[in-house]
Parts: structure tokens; sequence; C-alpha cells
């Protein structure tokens, strides 16, 4: 499995460069399973890059109900060239229900494939929207294994958040929801974590041949107004890094945590970065619409498989894709 490095963002500037289409189209129904209702506007980029593993294909406004998929086939029909999405939705609570969508639809996918699905979460507002994972049905949450993008060791806030809010209501084992170390050392945390992705079998999280990286099926996150994603901060080491590490030492005034690399973030099959509030849309214009040195504006750099941007309105406001949209033709189904 191959994936591509640029030395700037993969948003629509770079897509017109490369001679892409950037089309708007409007989704009434959620690919995803089950209707959401009038989601706002869907901004998808046409490029070569086809569906990603674990995820459901259909036409713009086309209706589709997750148990119309023929999982098996769906695995087999995806072609080796990824996506490039943005979502934008009427409200956070619509968002956060696609979040829960993407990861149940993942899953279901991911373990009818191969028997496992390993997924990667942070903390905060994306973490509270899995709350609605509670009521998913018919998924075998003792073969799902969680791992946090980012965590400050000491305080194990992301650990704490994921069990109050679904993992052990879902009745996934402790023993597979990954936690990180407990020291004040923090490249020892970073390389034990590191190490714990190492210790599942290939079936569980596979290696990618090229740079040596596990492979997750789903990254999810969040973006700060600033542009950080994990702990990955503007124009910090960690935006920099090129080591090849999977897990990095923050040791930040302020910010000691170990996070995801930039590397392994986009090695996985799958990530949807979300950002919400009016606060965020300066940000997510610049991610999206402008071209960016390489460490800039770290959710500027995420370039897995497929990438999935799920804004609501405010933040999606800025974007020159919804300036051009009509909204009110974009009516209730």
């Amino acid at each position: 499995m191959a994936h591509a490095r640029a030395g700037v963002n993969r948003g629509y500037a770079h897509a017109r460069r490369m001679g892409e289409e950037v089309r708007v189209v409007g989704l009434g129904t959620s690919a995803r399973g089950g209707t959401l209702g009038r989601r706002g506007v869907g901004r998808r980029v046409a490029s070569s890059r086809g569906r990603g593993r674990g995820a459901m294909a259909a036409a713009p406004g086309g209706d589709m109900d997750d148990g119309d998929v023929d999982w098996s086939e769906e695995m087999q029909m995806g072609d080796d060239d990824g996506e490039f999405v943005v979502e934008a939705f009427d409200s956070e609570a619509e968002l956060a229900q696609a979040l829960c969508l993407e990861v149940e639809e993942n899953a279901r996918g991911c373990l009818e494939e191969r028997g496992a699905f390993t997924l990667a979460i942070p903390g905060g507002s994306v973490a509270k929207a899995l709350s609605g994972l509670v009521s998913a049905q018919g998924i075998d949450w003792g073969k799902v294994h969680v791992f946090f993008v980012n965590e400050r060791p000491e305080e194990a806030k992301c650990l704490k958040l994921a069990k109050e809010t679904w993992t052990t209501k879902c009745g996934i084992p402790d023993a597979n929801v990954h936690a990180v170390m407990a020291t004040g050392d923090l490249a020892l945390a970073a390389a034990d974590y590191e190490k714990q992705m190492r210790s599942l079998s290939e079936t569980q999280l596979p290696i990618d041949d090229e740079n040596g990286l596990p492979v997750f099926d789903l990254i999810l996150l969040g973006m700060g107004a600033d542009g950080h994603v994990g702990s990955i901060y503007p124009n910090s080491a960690t935006a920099n890094d090129e080591t090849g590490a999977a897990v990095l030492a923050v040791d930040m005034p302020g910010k000691k945590s170990v996070t995801m690399s930039m590397p392994l973030i986009n090695t996985a099959d799958r990530v949807v970065l979300a950002a919400t509030g009016e606060k965020k849309a300066e940000t997510v214009r610049a991610a999206l619409e402008d071209e960016l040195e390489w460490g800039q504006l770290p959710g500027a750099m995420v370039d897995a498989f497929s990438t999935i941007w799920f804004l609501d309105l405010p933040a999606a406001s800025k974007l020159q894709a919804y300036e051009d949209m009509d909204m009110d033709s974009d009516g209730d189904d």
C-alpha cells in the first residue's frame, strides 16, 4: 500500500493545481447508512482516488441503507486511489451522529473483511460525540481495538473519557482500550505506546509495506482553532518530525503529552477530521484553500488514504465552496 506525501496541503487548491475536478454536491441522505435528515452540503474533491476500505460509496443524493451493503463485495470493489471529501452539517448534533455512523460502518466492514477493527480517537468533543455508539447494533466490540491520538500520560484524560462515554458501555474489553503508560518520562511513554501497537497481530493492525508504520482502519481527529491535530502544533518539532516514529513525545510548556506522528496518521486507511464553530472558520478555509508550507498548519497536512473533513456550517462558512452553494436549493427530503 503506497501513501503519497506532499510538501503542501492536500486541499482544494492542491486539487485544482493537480488538474482534479472540484465539485460541490448536496447530500440529502447519508451514504453511511440511515437517513440523517437534511445534512447541509457535502463538498467532494472528485480525484483519481477511489473509495477506501470499510467505506460505503453512493451517488450524491442516493438512498442506501446499511442493510443493503454486501460488505465483502464492497471491500473487493475498493481500489487503491482513496478519496478526499469535505462535508458540512447543519449542526454539531448531526455531525456527531455522522461520526458515530463512520465508526459503525467502518467497524462492520473491517470486521467482515478480516475479523478485526482498529480505531484511534482524540479526546474532547470528538470523543464525547461517540456516546451515540452505545446504541449501535450488530458489532462484535470484543474484536475492536481503541488507541488514542494523543494523551497526557500522568492524567489519562482521553482514556477516562472514552471509558466513561462509550467503550465500557459497548463492551469493549479493557485490554483492547490501549492506555498510555502512566509516567513522567514522555519518551518512554511514547516508545511503549508504539510497542503496544506493534504487539498486535497484522490481522488486527497491519503494517505498511512502504514505511513500516501501523495501518489504522480509522483515525478520528479534532482540529483546534490554531490548526493543531492531536498534539501536533503549528511549526513545532512534532509537525516537522522526520524520525519515522509512530508515536512522539511532546514536551512543550503546558503541553506535555505523547501523540501519534503525522506519518502514522497519514498511513491510516481512513481519517475523519472534525471541526466545529465559527472560531475555526478561517483556519478551516486556510487548511483547505491556501497553499501552505509543511508544518505551518497541521490540519492541512492530513493526507491519509481516504481523508474526510466533517464541518458544521459555522466552521465551513468561509470556504469558497460554501459561498458558491445555494443553501436554499438543498431542501428537506
